[in-house]
């Protein structure tokens, strides 16, 4: 058979000629999807796709340990067949139908130009002479080369730390790149490049006040669209990229002034309090169906809570009726407590562990905070504003029994075991 033996020869000389690595460039040879497990799709078989290698070896699901996984770029996005992931077992990770696996006989590396030994060994990001004109022109762009661009950017960031140091230490790309994130619409492009600046504060060792500043004023504004939003999927992508943002937050906050931590934290917890107070007081089908992104959300907004519970100025923006009162409501829809109206029944759903770790913030936040000395700052009894927040007489303590009366209950049980003491003895 002359396909086969013209296949052969293909696959013995890619062995000899090409030795393929995580995050090489290839084409993908139409051939492939009239003959592998997981190709493109049946109406593009005359197509050839372009992609990143992302995984190499064997496979669940079919025999064989030259499978390649790839993810798919440029025009390719979204002709692929799964998402990195194949009959449940995870590879690699892509976006919806922008991912595949094929035979190592059918992936070709992209020709590119040959270079130096030295622009191998020390690889240098170009960055454009004027980066301000460059982003301009890319928001401006069709979404295809800007997602394109966004990507290439962060698999930069991911591959070396010569590469991050290059991207970090340009004052200019980091202040432009910020003032595209402020002006585009582009919500994908936001989140690419929210990851990226957000990737940065892990290793910044030192305060920095613009990126701070960009961070608090992406809050504030993406806390007015869920406000005004009745649409889900515009919620849903705003809950996601407040979710990286509240992450870089608090890997920032560690290193500000205690003064210079109030109004982040202020940002922080307004968006907390409208989030907790909308699923307590909407719909039973909205706490039905909560995700894994909004646990995300939840996780890395209270335990930025916890983080600073030790500084008086920040504790006194927690120390209020408003974060108090849903700090108690989000403890009662989270307690387990199936038989009340405000549950919320996330376990064994994708995202349990971070609606359990929310769970376990938010009454170490109450545990610390609640006292005679704040209880004095509230101008009120603790006893009176929980009949306020709860929606029925002894609700709270009922859900905080239930909590510290759990079998291995671990950390929220003595929490739980500490509140009801504390709110026994200011009673």
């Amino acid at each position: 058979d002359v396909t086969a033996t013209k296949l052969a020869e293909k696959l013995a000389k890619s062995y000899i000629d090409e030795v393929l690595q995580i995050d090489d460039l290839v084409h993908i040879d139409s051939i492939s999807s009239k003959s592998d497990s997981t190709p493109v799709k049946s109406d593009d078989t005359d197509k050839e796709l372009e992609g990143v290698v992302a995984y190499m070896g064997s496979v669940q699901f079919a025999p064989g340990d030259d499978w390649i996984g790839i993810r798919l770029t440029g025009a390719s996005v979204g002709n692929g067949r799964n998402d990195g992931s194949v009959k449940g077992t995870h590879y690699f990770d892509c976006g919806e139908k922008s991912g595949v696996f094929v035979k190592r006989a059918h992936v070709r590396k992209q020709e590119s130009e040959p270079s130096n030994d030295d622009s191998v060994e020390n690889p240098v990001i170009p960055v454009p002479p004027k980066p301000e004109n460059h982003w301009r022109v890319l928001v401006a762009s069709d979404g295809t080369s800007l997602e394109e661009a966004s990507f290439l950017l962060l698999q930069s960031f991911s591959r070396s730390k010569q590469h991050r140091d290059v991207i970090m230490n340009n004052r200019e790309f980091t202040s432009t790149l910020a003032a595209a994130i402020r002006s585009s619409t582009n919500m994908d492009f936001k989140l690419d490049a929210l990851e990226l600046l957000s990737s940065f504060t892990m290793h910044y060792c030192e305060p920095e006040e613009d990126l701070m500043k960009l961070f608090c004023d992406v809050i504030e504004s993406q806390t007015r669209i869920l406000q005004l939003s009745r649409d889900r999927q515009e919620q849903s992508s705003s809950k996601h990229l407040l979710g990286v943002v509240v992450l870089g937050v608090q890997n920032l906050m560690c290193y500000q002034n205690a003064g210079d931590q109030v109004k982040p934290l202020h940002a922080a917890t307004d968006l907390f309090i409208f989030l907790s107070e909308t699923l307590f007081s909407g719909p039973k089908s909205r706490r039905t169906a909560v995700s894994k992104t909004e646990g995300i959300l939840f996780s890395n907004l209270t335990s930025l809570f916890v983080l600073f519970l030790g500084n008086e100025d920040t504790r006194k923006v927690l120390s209020t009726t408003r974060c108090m009162s849903s700090l108690i409501r989000f403890v009662m829809m989270t307690s387990g407590v199936e038989t009340m109206d405000c549950h919320i029944a996330f376990s064994n759903k994708e995202g349990e562990e971070y609606w359990e770790a929310a769970h376990t913030y938010c009454l170490q936040s109450l545990m610390y905070i609640v006292n005679e000395a704040s209880q004095k700052h509230l101008g009120t009894s603790y006893a009176a504003m929980i009949k306020q927040c709860q929606p029925s007489s002894n609700a709270f303590r009922t859900c905080l029994q239930h909590i510290s009366d759990r079998a291995h209950g671990g950390a929220p049980a003595v929490s739980a075991r500490q509140l009801l003491i504390t709110l026994e003895r200011l009673s």
